[in-house]
């Protein structure tokens, strides 16, 4: 009989807004089943927080497996990597962060002024600043001409997410403060950043974090993980895991 393990299961959990399929260049990568999570209309209307939709998908994701999140989906994963109920192994966050608002104790968010102008566009005019939120993710990128061309399918397609779900969730973004979390957390995880984000600006080494976590920055990375980078995040997703030792058989 072969002893090799079997790869565990990968839970991704998409950001606001779009389809968790736009991470599908990064995780095409896995080896395994692969449970991709949009933060659609269907989650949406049963959970009022971020608390709430990490106890709905813990409840349809029961067993142990890696979890990974993409912008708000990393407050997800991270929110249901805390429960310590065994389902999170190991949490991935990509473009994420413990506060997306940025005030004086933490800079690397998006500004305040900014985003209360962001969320009166999207209360008048949704689709309009949906459209320019996701442009937003690659601009600055090492190679944005590429990644608009990578993006330009899923513009085509639009949201997957009613007006007002759209604004439900974007208001998580303005109340959600996870630090302490992010501080204190005993599953192991990894932090991607992009170098060139522009959304949410790298914030490797200014938050201390566990021994068992790890921070990474991907130079040239805008916010958008699944384009241009997505090869170069799976490298530094590949050789986290290799370091744990549950993990490493497979991951090596």
């Amino acid at each position: 009989m072969s002893s090799a393990k079997v790869c565990p299961r990968l839970v991704v959990v998409g950001g606001w807004g779009v389809r968790a399929e736009m991470l599908a260049g990064l995780y095409g990568f896995w080896p395994g089943e692969v449970m991709p999570v949009s933060l659609d209309d269907e989650l949406l209307a049963r959970c009022s927080s971020v608390p709430e939709v990490a106890e709905e998908l813990l409840s349809l994701y029961p067993e142990p497996s890696v979890w990974m999140g993409w912008s708000l989906g990393s407050q997800i994963v991270m929110e249901a990597a805390c429960r310590e109920t065994g389902s999170v192994s190991c949490a991935i966050t990509l473009g994420g962060f413990p506060k997306f608002v940025a005030d004086e104790s933490w800079p690397h968010g998006m500004a305040a002024r900014e985003f209360r102008a962001f969320a009166r566009g999207i209360r008048q005019d949704p689709q309009r600043y949906w459209l320019h939120f996701l442009l937003l993710m690659i601009n600055g990128a090492a190679d944005e001409k590429q990644e608009r061309q990578k993006l330009k399918p899923w513009l085509e397609k639009g949201t997957l997410v009613s007006n007002d779900h759209l604004c439900k969730s974007l208001a998580w973004l303005d109340a959600g403060d996870q630090r302490a979390l992010w501080q204190s957390l005993a599953t192991p995880a990894l932090h991607v950043m992009g170098g060139q984000d522009i959304v949410v600006r790298p914030w490797a080494g200014d938050l201390e974090i566990p021994v068992v976590s790890r921070q990474t920055v991907v130079e040239g990375m805008a916010h958008w993980p699944g384009g241009c980078s997505a090869a170069d995040c799976w490298g530094a997703i590949r050789s986290f895991l290799a370091s744990k030792a549950e993990l490493s058989a497979w991951a090596s």
